[in-house]
């Protein structure tokens, strides 16, 4: 019979204790975030709002946003929390044991994500074929627009709006029916692109893309990974954040200013970094790229 030392078997409890409570204490200093179910505007039309599938979206949103391991995410469907406050209730009788959900508090968000479907297209055309009975040619085509606010629960302010959008079409077919509406993978798809668009915005807002370290050999690390948007060859500029600048209406910080000091192109993506080569510097000499810059996307002219 083999025997267990007690003293290493205690050892190896408190280093899972530790490691669980080290990772709960990291997960609560994450910003909290809550997405509000998605409205809708008035030019979706009656027929497609048959195919809006809001559920889907708003599971989407959310999934994207605990991808992204940056942020907390709260619920705010009020299903789940019917559910919470039932669990908080059991906790806090006679029945329970132990002391899980008992406070019956819920986090508050620090941003609120207020998603709005402006408008949505989700069809199939069919065109007869001349000297063809019962035959046609179709082709099934969707698009999808949002316009998402992040709003600071703590100010109330709006610290962004995104605009957002995704649309697919199929190529055409030649089928014996003109009835019928397009597969709903294709919703998911355009419901999965939009989410990854909102979270890889809403983290570069949050936080910033970085230089953590520039390389011996003519290269930076970027503090973001295979779950940042970033692809392999894209071009990025690199910013030096200067002094903070006050706006002298309200008193409010509007930021620091950046000065540009060059652009990297991505070479390798880690699962937390993203390895870019130097391909210019405006000022090598007196303003290299160094760690702490800011690393953003090119704007769109």
């Amino acid at each position: 019979m083999t025997h267990v030392n007690p003293l290493r078997l205690f050892a190896a409890l408190l280093v899972v204790l530790v490691t669980f409570s080290t990772i709960a204490v990291a997960d609560e200093d994450l910003p909290a975030v809550a997405i509000k179910e998605p409205k809708v505007g008035e030019k979706v039309s009656k027929y497609a709002l048959k195919h809006l599938n809001i559920e889907r979206l708003w599971a989407e949103l959310e999934s994207s946003f605990r991808a992204t391991r940056k942020l907390r995410v709260l619920s705010r469907d009020k299903e789940v929390i019917a559910d919470l406050r039932e669990e908080q209730q059991f906790a806090q009788s006679d029945l329970a044991k132990g002391d899980a959900a008992a406070t019956g508090e819920m986090s508050n968000a620090h941003y609120l994500v207020l998603p709005k479907v402006q408008d949505f297209k989700f069809y199939r055309a069919a065109t007869p074929l001349p000297n063809f009975d019962s035959k046609y040619k179709r082709q099934d085509s969707g698009m999808i627009q949002l316009t998402v606010q992040m709003v600071d629960t703590t100010s109330g302010q709006v610290k962004a709006t995104f605009d957002l959008s995704s649309k697919f079409a199929t190529s055409s077919q030649i089928v014996n029916s003109s009835g019928g509406s397009p597969d709903t993978t294709h919703f998911t798809e355009m419901a999965k692109d939009v989410a990854a668009q909102l979270a890889d915005q809403f983290v570069a807002a949050v936080f910033p893309m970085k230089v953590v370290k520039r390389t011996s050999n003519g290269q930076v690390i970027i503090n973001r990974g295979s779950d940042g948007g970033i692809a392999m060859g894209e071009t990025l500029e690199v910013f030096f954040a200067g002094e903070e600048l006050i706006d002298p209406d309200t008193g409010m910080s509007l930021g620091s200013s950046e000065e540009l000091v060059g652009t990297v192109e991505v070479v390798r993506i880690n699962p937390k970094v993203t390895y870019a080569k130097i391909v210019s510097e405006i000022d090598p000499q007196n303003g290299p790229i160094n760690t702490g810059d800011i690393v953003r996307r090119p704007q769109k002219k």
